[in-house]
């Protein structure tokens, strides 16, 4: 990891420094009051990050109870659909205009709740009940960055995060990114999804399916198929995948 620049060093000292129980909203207020730039994140900055991750990401500062991060974001980039393991407090400082959207797990069928943009040096608060996407809808790269943390010390804070893969209605489980086509070895299967609103998988689907275009081989020319088919028999016959 690199040496902390000034505007880390603030955020780790308020962080140390709180004697309380930290909660999400204090979380926000000691981002807010490090007066972070985009200059203090350049040092994890990694815009030539593989296009199969769909985002870089890069771990600037990590104990036993908190980690943060920097993520970079290329025109087109999308996390998957995912939530934040132990996490119990955190909050993301954006700096770029991004694609935010939201999901409910809580009622009869997994939906999409809430999309929006945050922009440009807005904070969006984190727990590990967030389960949300965020992507770069616009034509230039810009940088996040993400501060998790949990109360009780953990061997890594972001274990245990829940990606859900809408287009085979599967929940997977990693220590790692929040990315897409993670295979069995990286990030196994632990519960199936209950069923996937209509409109939400539509949604999600353009979004995967602006990923598959970037690749030509076999293997994710099948995933296409395998979307388009489960897309149209939603459309066409309202089928709940």
């Amino acid at each position: 990891m690199n040496t902390l620049t000034p505007g880390l060093q603030r955020l780790v000292d308020f962080v140390e420094a709180s004697q309380e129980h930290v909660t999400v909203q204090l979380a926000a207020d000691m981002l807010k009051r490090a007066k972070i730039t985009e200059d203090d994140l350049q040092p994890w900055a990694d815009y030539t990050h593989p296009a199969q991750d769909g985002y870089g990401r890069k771990l600037a500062y990590q104990t036993d109870k908190y980690e943060i991060m920097v993520m970079t974001w290329n025109p087109g980039d999308y996390s998957s659909v995912h939530d934040h393991g132990y996490t119990q407090w955190g909050a993301v400082q954006v700096f770029g205009n991004v694609m935010h959207q939201t999901f409910s797990n809580t009622g009869e069928r997994f939906r999409l709740s809430k999309k929006e943009i945050l922009p440009y040096g807005s904070i969006a608060k984190v727990n590990n009940a967030l389960i949300h996407q965020m992507g770069n809808v616009t034509t230039n790269p810009y940088l996040t960055l993400h501060m998790y943390g949990a109360n009780e010390p953990h061997e890594t804070v972001t274990a245990d995060m829940k990606v859900y893969e809408l287009e085979t209605g599967v929940i997977r489980e990693t220590s790692g990114g929040a990315f897409f086509n993670l295979t069995d070895e990286e990030a196994p299967v632990v519960a199936k999804m209950k069923p996937i609103d209509k409109d939400t998988f539509v949604y999600y689907s353009s979004i995967l399916m602006q990923y598959y275009c970037r690749y030509t081989s076999q293997e994710i020319r099948e995933r296409r198929i395998a979307l388009l088919r489960k897309l149209e028999n939603m459309v066409c016959d309202q089928v709940v995948v």
